[in-house]
């Protein structure tokens, strides 16, 4: 594919993944190719049908999301720093429409993608815990499920840099509870043995 051939698609898949969000649903192509500026014949040469729009748009905000977080793994200062930017990037790069989009697939699997992101979560968690900021009962599973929480829209009219705003905020809320929870644990079972035991 041509150089602006891609950066078109890029960029359709871009508006795509913004008005899954603002509509929480499948937008018309009308208006995915007039928000992009393009001919409605330019989206059907890219995505003929469907099925390789949506499938393309998941496939998209997976790949951006995962290439991001790898790309974190290598530069954030510690375990819990990486975990907080990957998750904020997961939202800014529309991992929500994953679960939007994905009770309309035919195909729902990408085993490529899959791994490559096991294999982060597994280490942005793993660092986390073995530094001491998550506790041992966090699982990725929990990571994941928190993220598409906070990455899908709320559905009640707010303006899409205010939903954002907010998915953002209170991700923040989120992670800093699992700090002190974990925190308040510890402190717990600190006091518990300084408690004298009764022969």
């Amino acid at each position: 594919m041509r150089a602006d051939a891609q950066k078109n698609r890029q960029h359709l898949l871009d508006v795509t993944i913004e008005l899954i969000l603002e509509v929480g649903g499948e937008p018309s192509r009308d208006a995915i190719a007039g928000r992009a500026g393009v001919g409605i014949g330019t989206l059907y040469r890219h995505f003929p049908d469907r099925q390789s729009l949506l499938h393309a748009a998941v496939r998209h905000a997976l790949e951006k999301s995962i290439g991001a977080g790898e790309a974190i793994v290598q530069n954030a200062s510690n375990g819990l720093d990486a975990l907080r930017q990957y998750m904020h990037a997961a939202l800014d790069n529309g991992i929500g429409v994953v679960n939007i989009i994905h009770p309309l697939l035919v195909e729902r699997d990408w085993p490529d993608l899959r791994a490559r992101a096991a294999a982060l979560l597994e280490t942005l968690v793993g660092r986390a815990a073995k530094e001491g900021r998550l506790g041992s009962d966090v699982s990725v599973h929990d990571i994941v499920f928190a993220t598409i929480r906070f990455a899908r829209p709320l559905a009640i009219g707010l303006p899409a840099s205010e939903e954002r705003a907010l998915a953002h905020r209170h991700l923040d809320f989120y992670i800093d509870g699992l700090c002190s929870r974990k925190d308040s644990r510890a402190g717990l079972m600190r006091s518990r043995a300084a408690v004298p035991r009764e022969n």
